[in-house]
């Protein structure tokens, strides 16, 4: 049985004049500058914000005239808020600088900041979910336990307050995290071309 032999050399040269998809480093470069400015921006003025408040809520808390309900729950957001913003801080740590960094680390800390934006908000989200539940059990144990009238109402004007920016603050975190997606699977996609 004779096998006609393939042109092997025909064969390389065809595979090697293949389109294949080119990464435009440049540009992968140029957002991954962008996304990092951002990100040092953002994560400075969230921390910078954070002391304020903390100051601010501690302020509220420790007033000669404040109400108890008041010391309580401003000094409980203060406490809350510290290892809350440190977290953050934490969470974002390795994604500071993109300086210097190969295409394939490039797509790698961009994965990565994608992720965390994805975690930040549904962390984020949850964790207000819970101050917000903590409020409403403590208004119905103040119920319970007959404190007065204005305690209860202090507290269930917090909640009104809450609800109120709650669903803005939640559609903006929804459309973050549509765009972090959309980024994550176009870098995914990125990597998959690296192989």
């Amino acid at each position: 049985m004779n096998v006609p032999m393939k042109d092997w050399e025909s064969m390389g040269s065809d595979w090697r004049g293949q389109d294949v998809p080119r990464i435009d480093v440049d540009a992968l470069r140029a957002e991954a500058g962008r996304q990092g400015r951002r990100l040092r921006i953002m994560l400075v003025l969230e921390t910078l914000l954070a002391v304020v408040t903390v100051v601010f809520l501690a302020w509220v808390a420790l007033r000669a005239n404040a109400k108890p309900v008041e010391s309580w729950v401003a000094g409980s957001l203060a406490l809350f808020m510290i290892p809350y913003q440190a977290y953050v801080v934490w969470l974002r740590r390795r994604e500071w600088s993109e300086a210097g960094l190969g295409v394939e680390a490039l797509i790698d800390i961009e994965q990565r900041r994608c992720t965390t934006t994805l975690h930040y908000w549904r962390f984020g989200m949850y964790s207000v979910l819970g101050l917000l539940l903590a409020l409403h059990a403590a208004m119905w144990v103040a119920m319970v336990w007959g404190d007065s009238a204005e305690l209860v109402h202090d507290l269930l004007n917090m909640q009104v307050g809450a609800a109120v920016t709650m669903p803005f603050v939640g559609l903006y975190g929804v459309h973050r995290c549509r765009l972090a997606r959309e980024r994550c699977q176009r870098l995914a996609a990125l990597a998959e071309q690296l192989r």
